[in-house]
């Protein structure tokens, strides 16, 4: 997607609105469709999928959750940017969890439009920029030192790395991160496994959302790497727990072990607890400079709200809070810093469901005991302590006897 057009999907029941932000999204290059309704979104996304959708939250009778939900569904996925009514914070951090790349405050201006695409633009997933380059990355936390130590580590060796953690962590900062510790004037590439045709001829290369892609792609990916010239080193970066991925059969084995030479996990923002508030800090100093706008002084409550917070959406998430700190006001961390369920726990709201949760949970137990027996169940049902009939019945169940 590096220095090309998008095809961008706009979604906005306020037709004038989309209209709008349609004509100038044209004049700058790119090609743009509006729509306007949820229906109608899906109906084209499915038809001739967009590389990007712009979408509205509140629509009737077909929402942009669930536009966001058919996007997410693809293979691979679209890419979605949500547009949130000021105050609807628990309805955005609900589709930061579904997937959504990001999601702006109402009204929208074209600048922020422009920077969230432009970011796409770029291949940069999940890295903040500023004017002249990237912000520093903060290493208060036990937790971040040791990435920062892993990374010079991998740094210092041709070896293909893979850089696994949550959405929104800095799985691409910390790529790229890696490739500056490496200290060499070489190109930095985001390759389009979709696209792409031929490799650079050096310098690192990322191989963004592995995971993310469908199999046919990453059966053509794992072909391509027998082509790869001397001179590029590759990076690539996906969601948790590669191995489990390859175990329920989401991940190609073979991609997944060509690739994963050496393996680094970024942790999430729950994990970083020293690092939150200087985060925060360094995050307001950049978009009042950016916007020229008084910097907000956080109080020692807001401060102690923002170490608790649990981050569903990681450094994402707290990237948009600042800036809409610096916009809507200091006033605005009193509405954007909600309450959220201990790591680990699932947030209880409208539509869910216990016995699916604990089904979900149940099966992720059963693959992961039968990865760590390497599929002998013998062994599985020993690590789980149930009997032998007891454990068929469960691999029966969902789906998991033939592995």
């Amino acid at each position: 997607m590096a220095d090309s057009e998008l095809r961008i999907l706009v979604v906005d029941d306020n037709r004038s609105a989309a209209d709008a932000l349609a004509r100038v999204l044209r004049k700058q290059g790119d090609q743009v469709t509006a729509v306007y309704d949820g229906a109608t979104a899906i109906e084209h996304l499915q038809a001739d999928p967009p590389d990007v959708i712009l979408t509205d939250l509140k629509m009737e009778p077909v929402d942009g959750m669930q536009v966001l939900e058919s996007a997410r569904a693809l293979r691979p996925p679209v890419e979605v940017i949500v547009f949130t009514a000021y105050g609807a914070v628990d309805v955005a951090v609900r589709a930061m969890r579904k997937g959504a790349r990001d999601f702006l405050t109402k009204p929208v201006t074209v600048d922020q439009v422009g920077r969230r695409l432009d970011d796409l633009r770029q291949g940069e997933h999940d890295v903040v920029y500023t004017d002249d380059g990237k912000l520093p990355f903060i290493a208060h936390s036990i937790e971040a030192q040791r990435l920062l130590d892993e990374l010079n580590k991998a740094a210092g060796v041709p070896s293909p790395v893979w850089v696994e953690g949550e959405i929104g962590c800095g799985r691409g900062y910390a790529a790229r991160k890696l490739h500056e510790f490496g200290g060499k004037e070489e190109p930095y590439v985001v390759y389009d496994v979709a696209r792409a045709t031929e490799w650079p001829p050096d310098g690192t290369v990322l191989l963004a959302n592995v995971d993310d892609l469908p199999d046919d792609l990453q059966r053509k990916l794992y072909r391509r790497l027998q082509y790869v010239p001397e001179g590029v080193r590759l990076l690539a970066t996906a969601g948790t727990d590669g191995r489990r991925m390859v175990a329920e059969g989401r991940l190609r084995q073979e991609l997944y072990y060509a690739l994963a030479v050496v393996v680094v996990t970024v942790p999430p923002l729950r994990h970083r607890r020293a690092d939150i508030v200087p985060l925060v800090q360094m995050s307001l100093r950049h978009f009042s400079e950016r916007y020229s706008r008084t910097r907000p002084e956080l109080t020692p409550t807001q401060i102690k709200r923002l170490e608790a917070h649990s981050w569903p959406g990681n450094i994402r998430e707290l990237r948009n809070l600042a800036e809409r700190a610096v916009v809507m006001g200091v006033g605005a961390f009193e509405l954007e810093v909600i309450d959220a369920p201990p790591a680990g726990l699932p947030k209880l709201e409208p539509g869910f469901n216990l016995s699916n949760y604990l089904e979900s949970v149940e099966r992720q137990i059963l693959v992961e005991a039968l990865r760590k027996a390497e599929g002998d169940r013998n062994k599985a049902g020993k690590l789980l302590g149930v009997e032998r009939n007891t454990l068929r019945y469960k691999l029966n169940k969902y789906g998991l006897l033939d592995r």
